[in-house]
């Protein structure tokens, strides 16, 4: 058996085939990779960075050019990664489970090779893995945590409960998370681009129409508000639409009419409808006393 072929197949059933094998091996196009020796109770290897593609269920979309260049110099001064990146045997070589941003420093910096830990793991777990990294160093905006939780829902059939679990969050903060993803695509630009925070979301998912949300998301982005800021305008939307507009004429003569035939039903307590949004009308009777709304109902039940 090849040397390439035993990697393969080491790698698909775990971590302990490994230890077997003899310096230098080969990924599967021919590429050397070098057994470094072993960090705890996992082997180190040295893999071509040409061998390692990217993880299709990395929730990361940016990464700080800045910050990549720092670990980029950091990493030519050492002359590798310091902890090693998480991979998993493909057809191809290996695919990234967990360090996207240690694998893209070295390709700034130059680096032929990358320590890395092979481990054979599924796609669920690899998703979970790459989530769990990111969330944990708080290195994902809310809407990349919030898609990742999506994917592992959507994906992967997870409760949000499990979710929770997993990346380390209650269930609450998960089920906000993912209903980020219901706000307007301009209003997550903004919290992706973090001119909005994850609690400005929050606020704008309390407005019902889509258009109202986008709307006053880019008035918070242009104006700063705080989230504090962006609640009262919130809340002053919603009391400017559940006051009622005052009746037409025609309306108000009709409710009168309307509540003087019902007088003689109530004897001497007062009478009024009163017009709310939507058509919606509330009949209005005031009882001096207890004993006048005993009466009254019980004259009302002997009518029916």
């Amino acid at each position: 058996m090849s040397a390439a072929r035993k990697l393969s197949v080491a790698g698909l059933v775990g971590l302990e085939e490994l230890t077997a094998l003899e310096a230098p091996t080969a990924t599967p196009d021919g590429a050397a990779v070098t057994r470094v020796t072993p960090d705890g109770d996992q082997l180190v290897v040295n893999l071509p960075l040409a061998s390692v593609r990217p993880n299709p269920h990395q929730p990361r979309r940016t990464f700080a050019p800045a910050g990549l260049q720092e670990l980029a110099d950091s990493i030519r001064e050492h002359g590798r990664v310091i902890q090693p990146i998480l991979v998993r045997p493909a057809d191809d070589g290996f695919e990234l489970v967990a360090g996207e941003r240690r694998l893209k420093a070295s390709e700034i910096a130059g680096q032929p090779t990358i320590r890395a830990i092979v481990e054979g793991v599924d796609d669920a777990t690899s998703a979970e893995m790459a989530l769990a990294e990111n969330m944990a160093r708080d290195d994902l905006t809310p809407m990349e945590e919030a898609r990742g939780c999506a994917a592992l829902r959507d994906s992967f059939g997870m409760s949000v409960a499990e979710i929770g679990r997993r990346v380390g969050r209650d269930r609450t903060a998960i089920s906000h998370l993912i209903r980020l993803l219901e706000l307007p695509d301009k209003a997550q630009a903004y919290i992706e681009s973090r001119v909005l925070s994850e609690g400005h979301g929050r606020v704008l998912l309390r407005l019902k129409e889509y258009d109202a949300q986008q709307a006053l998301a880019a008035r918070c982005a242009r104006a700063g508000w705080s989230v504090r800021e962006l609640e009262r305008q919130v809340d002053a939307q919603a009391h400017r639409k559940s006051t009622p507009e005052p009746p037409v004429a025609d309306e108000t003569a009709a409710l009168v009419t309307l509540s003087e035939r019902l007088a003689p039903v109530f004897g001497s307590s007062p009478v009024s409808i009163v017009p709310r949004r939507r058509g919606i009308y509330e009949l209005h009777v005031r009882f001096e006393n207890l004993d006048t709304l005993t009466e009254t109902v019980g004259r009302l039940g002997e009518g029916s």
